[in-house]
């Protein structure tokens, strides 16, 4: 599905229009830095080495699970402009998958701002997080296994990363391998 953004740009409707994302299940998502701004450490020699910033969310992603109900932390990665994470819903939580993220988000940009005033992070223009996220649901345990060594291995990866603007020439298509799985 296809909608017009604000400024005349078409940009995809990333939802599936009638899934219920409060259901019991797990979750794929990606959360990515306003204008891609890589704030939270850099990949050397293929490992991610965070900077305090980027072990912060690290540390907020982890305490999900004590601030909200039914909702279990799985494999995450912090990159120097994004999180992917694997979020598991229970069917007794209360919560959906807008209201993790719109939880993690918050936690994390206040969080920041501090970082800003108190020890002297780099500043960020307006918000820290794209206003959206990618969310991919995981659908049978090929994908699950899938999207656990597409996170493990994201780090060595970070040269042909979509959201790396300085990727090379062949990267990875993550959602088309992702589509794939979700019809096997």
């Amino acid at each position: 599905m296809r909608y017009e953004h604000q400024y005349g740009q078409e940009r995809k409707q990333m939802r599936w229009a009638d899934f219920d994302y409060s259901s019991q299940g797990v979750y794929f998502i990606t959360i990515v830095t306003h204008s891609r701004w890589c704030l939270f450490g850099n990949v050397v020699n293929g490992e991610m080495a965070s900077n305090d910033a980027g072990r912060m969310v690290m540390d907020e992603y982890q305490h999900l699970e004590q601030s909200m109900s039914g909702v279990e932390c799985m494999d995450a990665v912090v990159m120097p402009n994004h999180f992917h994470a694997l979020v598991y819903l229970s069917h007794d939580g209360g919560c959906s998958l807008s209201d993790v993220l719109w939880q993690l988000k918050s936690k994390t940009t206040n969080r920041y701002i501090h970082g800003v005033r108190e020890l002297g992070w780099p500043r960020f223009d307006k918000q820290l997080w794209q206003t959206s996220y990618w969310d991919d649901i995981v659908w049978n345990g090929r994908m699950f296994q899938f999207i656990q060594r597409y996170i493990a291995l994201n780090p060595e990866r970070w040269d042909r990363d979509l959201i790396n603007d300085d990727h090379v020439a062949v990267a990875d298509d993550i959602r088309g391998c992702l589509d794939r799985l979700r019809r096997i």
